[in-house]
């Protein structure tokens, strides 16, 4: 199933096609690194209303264009793609595994990135 945070990142990855518009100008405008913004485009981050308003402003689009579900939803997740092209059981149990495994590995990635950041010191 494909989460709104990757149907809203599809819709502003082709619409920077379309505009010939880079990850590295959207950082630049957003005032993010260029690692947030892939991680926004990824699906892996969540993007904001605040960011998807100025994201909007970017694109010289609506916010709606950018929220707006597909009629038609192609799978993203390129190991369950590919699991469906595969024929042996053993070979789908695999990928199976291999999809759980990269799944812990970027929750692990996200929960020690949250670590850090809520070890930093709050300014008063």
């Amino acid at each position: 199933m494909v989460s709104v945070n990757e149907i809203i990142s599809n819709n502003i990855m082709n619409i920077m096609k379309q505009n010939d518009k880079k990850q590295i100008d959207l950082a630049g405008y957003l005032g993010v690194s260029k690692q947030v913004t892939s991680k926004m485009l990824s699906g892996a981050r969540m993007i904001h209303a605040i960011e998807l308003q100025k994201i909007a402003e970017f694109l010289d689009v609506s916010m709606e264009s950018l929220v707006r579900v597909p009629k038609e939803i192609s799978e993203t997740d390129t190991v369950k793609a590919f699991m469906g092209r595969v024929e042996s059981q053993e070979a789908k149990d695999g990928l199976a595994i291999a999809d759980e495994i990269a799944d812990l590995i970027c929750f692990y990635a996200r929960t020690h990135e949250n670590a850090m950041e809520m070890m930093q010191l709050w300014e008063a």
